[in-house]
């Protein structure tokens, strides 16, 4: 799998404003098929999350419209709606 190389402007930019695409999440949904580098709260959420790099989290209550920055493997929504910012590859 191609790495994320934030050296080029367009790859920071295919970052910052989400084009590489997300999924949206309800209540017990899990989402693995990609790294994923933020997620935000539709509503009041609780998330569990597997970080590759940091702290891992394990049904934390999130409030809506907050978002989490991070490189996460694996996130599921126990409650509430998110959405998951997949990571931009280079290109």
């Amino acid at each position: 799998m191609a790495k994320n190389k934030l050296v080029h402007d367009y790859n920071k930019n295919l970052q910052a404003f989400g084009q590489a695409g997300f999924d949206a999440l309800g209540a017990s949904e899990t989402v693995t098929a990609h790294t994923y580098i933020a997620i935000t709260a539709l509503e009041d959420s609780s998330i569990t999350i597997v970080a590759e790099t940091g702290d891992s989290l394990t049904s934390s209550t999130i409030p809506k419209g907050l978002t989490i920055y991070g490189r996460f493997s694996s996130v599921t929504c126990v409650s509430g709606k998110i959405l998951a910012y997949r990571e931009a590859l280079d290109v």
